[in-house]
């Protein structure tokens, strides 16, 4: 036993501190073109500032969607965000960009191997491409959404899970009685943006992703506090947000799922009016926010439990179950280290989330080597309708 003594060891891990889950790696698929010497088409591309486009010979004459959009991104981002962005060319669908068989969208996202959060496409079609009306939008965005969603559905089921959004094309405020109703759909992935921040009728998808990477997963793209968007507002058609003609409708577009610039009286500049995903709007998924939010703990989750993964079960000799010990250390486990990332934030930041209890079944079939584990996760309120009754009184 050696001489008497007190022994205090250091024990390690006792803070519960987990691998960073990075809330705002952007993916951009943009039509364009190569020039020799820079950026190729259907190549991706990294940056982290406006400066690579000098590198990549991305300028307002070449490329001035790409280099619209990417400005766009840093003016919400600020330089050393990341950014991955490949160019195709022109005469490509945004359907075939997001259709996962044709490897256009999933090849800029597996260049991030697994660390892309954000999703988005937009393009200027080629002169002479006639838009196809279908639900107030070209026919090709509705295609696109279907297979967007699709493409996001295989990397959720992969454990790498993105938000996605997409430009509405072909918009027009003389039709937009026409518009599909998100309760119609079941894209829970995908949104869809009409917010133009210029008079050019190109939808500013570039914006949407740097306002969204630079807020936190819980907060909406649309909360006042963080400030007006931008000082410019209009419609794929041309149309500004404060034209007469839309003012009416404005409450229509926004009741069917669409993204778009406000104007809210007293407040210098425009804002978003939500951030919906273009599905019913009874589910859970209903917009970017919430979304973000599942997502991250979902990939906070795996970096945890993958850790176990092949690990040696202790059974109950007794109950034939695993071990009420073990499986309460799994739980903590994971509750811990979302509470870390998600409650126990650092910095100017707040909690995103309100509460997590993950539950490991002791009822698993281990003896066929399977354990069955539950996720709740408690997300934080957005007050999306304030109520106030005014009145006089003889006393207050």
């Amino acid at each position: 036993m050696g001489l008497p003594t007190v022994n205090i060891p250091r024990l390690n891990g006792q803070l519960n501190r987990t691998q960073p889950v990075n809330d705002a790696v952007a993916c951009i698929v943009l039509t364009g073109v190569g020039n020799a010497g820079g950026a190729q088409l259907m190549q991706p591309y990294r940056i982290f500032d406006t400066n690579a486009l000098i590198d990549l010979g991305i300028d307002e004459t070449t490329n001035p969607l790409a280099f619209s959009e990417i400005a766009d991104f840093y003016e919400k981002t600020g330089n050393g965000a990341e950014l991955n962005f490949m160019l195709v060319s022109d005469a490509t669908l945004l359907a075939d960009i997001c259709d996962k068989e044709k490897n256009i969208a999933s090849k800029l996202i597996d260049s991030t191997e697994g660390r892309c959060v954000i999703f988005a496409a937009n393009r200027i079609p080629p002169n002479g491409y006639a838009v196809q009306k279908q639900n107030g939008l070209d026919a090709d965005v509705w295609n696109a959404v279907d297979n967007l969603n699709e493409l996001a559905k295989s990397y959720d089921n992969s454990n790498t899970p993105f938000v996605a959004m997409l430009p509405g094309i072909g918009f027009s405020v003389d039709h937009c009685t026409e518009l599909a109703d998100r309760n119609t759909m079941s894209n829970d992935y995908v949104a869809i943006s009409l917010a133009c921040s210029t008079t050019n009728k190109t939808v500013s998808m570039g914006m949407l992703c740097g306002v969204i990477a630079n807020r936190q997963v819980q907060r909406n793209i649309a909360r006042v506090a963080d400030g007006a968007v931008t000082n410019g507002a209009y419609f794929p058609d041309g149309t500004s947000s404060t034209d007469s003609k839309v003012i009416n409708v404005l409450g229509s577009i926004h009741d069917k799922g669409y993204i778009f610039l406000r104007k809210i009286a007293d407040k210098a500049g425009y804002f978003f009016n939500d951030d919906p995903t273009f599905t019913k709007s009874t589910g859970d998924f209903t917009s970017i926010s919430w979304n973000r939010v599942i997502n991250k703990s979902k990939r906070i989750c795996f970096l945890t439990l993958i850790e176990k993964l092949m690990d040696d079960i202790d059974i109950n000799t007794q109950t034939g179950q695993i071990e009420p010990g073990l499986a309460s250390d799994w739980e903590s486990d994971v509750e811990n280290a979302i509470r870390a990332a998600m409650i126990r934030v650092s910095g100017n930041k707040v909690p995103e989330i309100s509460g997590v209890k993950c539950t490991v079944n002791l009822d698993s079939d281990i003896n066929n080597d399977i354990i069955d584990c539950s996720l709740q996760i408690v997300r934080k309120g957005q007050a999306k309708t304030i109520n106030v009754n005014i009145s006089y009184a003889a006393t207050v």
